[in-house]
């Protein structure tokens, strides 16, 4: 494609509005539809963000042979059906993360993207930011050594209404929070850890308040991974190696502008500053434009299987603490 590529995003919440607002900076992609499940919403959405159509249903838009590129944004809960729904009408996805509620809803899209041709990929974000790839790139040279544990918190302020309160929605702390922490682990250590340990708080609206996992590996190797709803936002990560250490606390690890490596004696190993183009959320945009524009399915900074492996763990912890939700097929 050397026109530019015509997004139709599904959903206009508030992650729709962030990632748009990333994408505001990218020349060659075109904000050009959005979907919503009433059509003053889509106009409000598009009035807002500048895109060319609004439609007042999901299935609408999915008839315009125009859009390219589908961006999933509805809850989490209605990820799977959305997904297939664009498969079915032959359009390819970026959708937010997680990418399902469990890893067999994921296999199942996989494999029809896979069958379709089509490119498939989740909304991980991170993965795709300068400070994340600076930091694997660092770990995987050896900078500090072989990574010996990983210790990473995500805290988020939920108050009365709070969406992660609601079953309905997938809500709870670890698909929504725990996802990072665990996404990070695997990056830096590895997806098939050989244990996995995990305990959970369920509360009163029939989601996880509270989430605490254990992931081991060869040789002692280990990451502590935390999550919860809580009254404030609390957000770290600290990565152990053999010769130095990099911790991120003045910015959320899985959103950092900038990083620093130190040995034992507070040494700097090294240092990097990725600012971001506008909020972050554009680099996932920019990764998906790069994979469709080279006829990539996948992309190699999120392959499928890493997404399906980190959901795996997800649906480890949550068999450990007898939760599923109602809609779970």
């Amino acid at each position: 494609m050397n026109r530019k590529i015509r997004w139709g995003y599904m959903g206009a919440g508030r992650i729709a509005g962030w990632f748009a607002t990333g994408m505001s900076v990218l020349e060659d992609a075109e904000l050009y539809a959005i979907a919503s499940r009433t059509l003053e919403k889509g106009e409000n959405f598009a009035k807002e963000y500048g895109f060319t159509k609004a439609y007042g249903s999901y299935d609408e838009m999915l008839k315009d042979s125009k859009v390219d590129i589908v961006y999933v944004a509805t809850p989490v809960a209605e990820h799977y059906s959305c997904v297939k729904k664009c498969f079915e009408a032959g359009k390819h996805v970026l959708c937010e993360k997680v990418l399902t509620v469990n890893a067999a809803q994921a296999m199942e899209l996989i494999e029809m993207a896979r069958e379709k041709n089509l490119f498939f990929m989740e909304a991980a974000w991170t993965k795709c930011q300068p400070v994340f790839l600076k930091i694997k790139e660092w770990v995987e040279s050896g900078l500090i050594g072989e990574v010996k544990g990983i210790d990473a918190c995500f805290y988020t302020l939920a108050g009365e209404g709070h969406r992660l309160y609601k079953h309905e929605l997938a809500g709870g702390a670890l698909l929504d929070l725990g996802f990072y922490p665990v996404m990070y682990a695997c990056a830096m250590m590895g997806h098939e850890p050989k244990r996995i340990l995990s305990h959970t708080i369920m509360g009163e609206k029939r989601v996880d308040y509270l989430d605490s996992i254990v992931l081991e590996y060869e040789d002692g190797r280990f990451a502590h991974l935390s999550c919860g709803l809580g009254p404030e936002r609390r957000v770290s990560a600290y990565i152990l190696g053999t010769k130095g250490r990099i911790s991120i606390n003045d910015e959320f690890f899985f959103q950092a502008t900038k990083v620093t490596a130190y040995d034992f004696d507070n040494r700097v190993l090294a240092e990097f500053d990725g600012p971001f183009l506008k909020n972050g959320y554009e680099f996932e945009a920019i990764e998906a434009m790069e994979c469709l524009r080279a006829g990539l399915k996948e992309s190699p900074k999120v392959p499928l299987m890493d997404t399906l492996a980190v959901l795996k763990i997800l649906d480890t912890c949550r068999e450990n603490a007898g939760f599923r939700y109602d809609f779970e097929v």
